[in-house]
């Protein structure tokens, strides 16, 4: 897998849909000028074909669900196979990062039981409390253990929100991406061990 940045822009106050961000995403993804993440040969990227993904995101404050077409590439160095997908997308998931923010942050802010908020937003009550876990201990790992966190707060959503440059260091930093869940790796390595990738270069 190929990250992308994608997020130019403080992600709380993006104008642009998710949909629209990953089109912009994947139009400016340059081959000729990506390494390939397993054998760092460049420029030997061959694009072949694409696989459709669900992308659950969030618009106006509802959630939306759209396909779209993740495009694939072969190293004709390797024989690897990688896909691109922008650093807002959470690997092995349909979830966006906005959307699990979005749901992360108005949970803080909820007046009602956490089954009807689990139900406004159509995900299981287990999936909302992995994500408080996952973001807890991704956003513990980032901050090592000066500004360590017990549960996801409104200034750790902050700050993640609003740090565009925040999903591509994590995953420069960690070698996973930012509540990427365990076990999700496709070697099936355990997240916050520090296996650094070579990335594109955009």
């Amino acid at each position: 897998m190929i990250r992308e940045k994608a997020i130019f822009f403080k992600l709380n106050r993006l104008k642009l849909s998710d949909q629209q961000l990953f089109e912009t995403a994947i139009s400016g993804f340059r081959p000729s000028a990506c390494t390939c993440p397993a054998c760092n040969a460049e420029g030997r990227l061959r694009q072949i074909r694409p696989y459709g993904r669900h992308m659950i995101s969030v618009v106006d404050g509802q959630r939306t669900d759209t396909l779209i077409s993740v495009p694939r590439f072969l190293c004709e160095s390797c024989g690897h196979s990688h896909a691109i997908l922008p650093d807002f997308l959470i690997p092995f998931g349909s979830y966006s990062l906005r959307f699990v923010l979005s749901v992360l942050g108005g949970y803080l802010f909820r007046t009602g039981t956490v089954a009807d908020y689990c139900d406004h937003w159509q995900i299981a009550v287990s999936t909302l409390y992995a994500w408080i876990h996952l973001f807890t201990s991704h956003y513990n790992a980032w901050c090592s253990i000066l500004d360590r966190i017990s549960w996801a707060s409104i200034v750790a959503l902050d700050t993640v929100s609003s740090c565009s440059a925040f999903p591509s260091a994590f995953f420069l930093r960690f070698g996973f991406s930012f509540l990427q869940a365990r076990g999700a790796t496709p070697s099936g390595m355990p997240p916050l061990c520090d296996r650094r990738q070579k990335g594109c270069r955009t």
